[in-house]
């Protein structure tokens, strides 16, 4: 695998985030947007109808290059939102953050070439945060594997898994009211990382019982590599858009 690392550069915050020009809007990652996008069908069989550009750079994230090359950068207004709040919200815990986003969903949804998900506007990719053998925060244009002890796999030892940061994204994502998340896919080895360092850091009860739902290795083969994030069908997408799995408590 070859890896290309880079220093987190100092961005300027940009907090417009509504619609793909947002970069000079003045809208705040927390304020109400107007929608009409729908998501129709599943994850796995659907598409995506009005979907909205995510802007390439916010505050707190920058989209990979290959998402930016594959135009799977659209998604259901919630999710759009989901991602600009999640990331400004890590920004604001941990300064100096920065996450690095991979695929949405194309255009128009459907099926990719590179995904069996990620058809219908709901589905978002994370690499996750990481630091060099100095401590020093890093964002790859890669998705780098880590082991059960947080090192990366390939280079091996060169990086070490951020479980600080990590563990503010997943309480972000649960926290926000932008879009209600029905699951974060990640390998089992790394799930028990940040549950560790979510009790250890007293998060609050009702968070740590979400992750423990969401949080979940699809398969045998786990995300080791990256966050996979699934947000629930808005509600005003119903009938045509359609869950699959369960519906935790928490959301009804």
């Amino acid at each position: 695998m070859s890896i290309r690392a880079f220093s987190l550069p100092l961005c300027a915050v940009l907090l417009a985030v509504a619609l793909p020009c947002a970069a000079t809007s003045g809208k705040q990652p927390d304020q109400p947007a107007t929608r009409d996008s729908v998501s129709v069908g599943t994850p796995m069989s659907g598409s995506l109808v009005h979907g909205e550009v995510l802007p390439v750079k916010g505050s707190g994230y920058r989209l990979m290059q290959t998402t930016r090359d594959r135009k799977a950068r659209f998604g259901t207004t919630e999710l759009t939102r989901l991602v600009q709040r999640s990331a400004h919200e890590v920004r604001r815990r941990i300064p100096g953050s920065l996450l690095m986003v991979g695929d949405l969903s194309g255009r128009k949804g459907g099926p990719t070439d590179h995904h069996g998900s990620h058809q219908s506007g709901r589905d978002v990719d994370f690499a996750f945060y990481m630091v060099d053998r100095g401590g020093k925060p890093v964002a790859t244009e890669v998705f780098m594997p880590f082991d059960a002890n947080g090192y990366s796999v390939e280079p091996p030892m060169e990086y070490r898994f951020d479980t600080a940061r990590n563990w503010a994204l997943v309480r972000a994502l649960l926290e926000s009211e932008a879009a209600l998340v029905q699951w974060i896919f990640v390998a089992d080895h790394l799930r028990a990382l940040l549950l560790e360092h979510g009790a250890a850091s007293k998060a609050p009860g009702p968070v740590l019982g979400k992750a423990r739902q969401v949080l979940r290795q699809p398969g045998k083969k786990g995300h080791w590599d990256h966050f996979h994030v699934r947000s629930y069908c808005p509600a005003g997408d119903l009938p045509r858009c359609r869950d699959v799995g369960p519906r935790w408590a928490w959301t009804r």
